[in-house]
């Protein structure tokens, strides 16, 4: 039997890096590889492993990307209900030996411009990095900057970890140079909205569209924040921006999912009726809870 080789994680995501801009690189697509050790390498990030490694991809070109990462091996994540309707804009793939996850960005939330707008600008400001001696595409550090703190905004009600982040990129040190790339980066991806009071906390003002403060993207924005506050806000959210004849049917969703949904969402959860009804009752019951916390969420932002 050949001997078997395990990565660690840290080892994994390096490869899994170089290996996403080769496979880029082999049609002619542009990528970019967001967050993972450079947040560290420049000082914006406490050093962590992460469990997956995220690229962002010109939308254009999503689904063929996509469709290469499946044509290499990968699987996609199973979906649900809940997940095709939460999760728009970013794919999640996986493979047998490896230890983390891959997920493909065709946009990112809290960019507010046009897709290709947004892609265009984070990519005319790119750097080089190398990846496992794989020469890779990068968000400036000015990137790096504006895509951590719409990350870790999304998140600070779902763990400390988002907020620690957040308190650390806000005492990371900044050239007047940099301030002014930040907020020129901002203005040209449409980050302002979204960032403006935090940037301002890094020293970063910026010049805030109006068109852009009351449009869609950012109420879509608003909405991603107030989802941090869990299921209940996501599902809240949901159903509010969704058709009326699609109402009924997320509704029920929401309060009981199908067996399939709810064994991937759920799998620690024993496949017999007692643990699945006790299961799908307490499952109720936190939802219930929360949304009142939810509902003031939304309105808040």
């Amino acid at each position: 039997m050949p001997a078997t080789t395990l990565l660690r994680l840290d080892e994994a995501n390096e490869l899994l890096s170089a290996w996403a801009q080769r496979r880029a690189d082999a049609r002619g697509i542009r990528l970019l590889i967001l967050k993972g050790r450079p947040l560290a390498d420049d000082g914006l990030r406490a050093p962590r492993v992460s469990a997956d490694v995220d690229v962002l991809v010109e939308p254009t070109r999503f689904d063929e990307y996509c469709d290469a990462v499946l044509a290499a091996g990968w699987e996609e994540f199973p979906g649900t209900f809940a997940s095709e309707h939460f999760t728009l804009h970013s794919r999640s793939f996986r493979k047998a030996g490896w230890p983390n996850s891959f997920d493909v960005h065709s946009e990112y939330p809290g960019f507010l411009r046009s897709p290709d707008a947004v892609f265009d600008a984070l990519w005319a400001a790119r750097r080089t990095l190398r990846f496992a001696h794989q020469p890779c595409a990068a968000p400036s550090r000015a990137g790096g900057v504006l895509v951590l703190a719409l990350h870790s905004l999304r998140g600070t009600h779902k763990q400390q970890r988002h907020r620690l982040e957040l308190e650390q990129l806000r005492a990371a040190r900044l050239s007047d140079d940099e301030r002014i790339a930040v907020a020129e980066l901002a203005d040209a991806t449409g980050a302002a909205p979204a960032l403006e009071e935090f940037l301002a906390t890094m020293g970063v003002s910026v010049r805030v569209d109006h068109d852009l403060r009351h449009s869609p993207a950012y109420r879509e924005w608003r909405r991603k924040v107030a989802e941090a506050e869990g299921a209940a806000a996501s599902w809240l959210s949901v159903f509010a921006r969704s058709p009326w004849r699609e109402k009924p049917e997320i509704a029920r969703r929401a309060l009981w999912p199908t067996r399939a949904d709810f064994a991937i969402d759920h799998p620690e959860v024993p496949d017999r009726p007692w643990p699945q009804i006790r299961a799908r009752l307490q499952r109720i019951g936190r939802g219930f809870r929360r949304l009142p916390a939810a509902a003031r969420a939304m309105i808040r932002r």
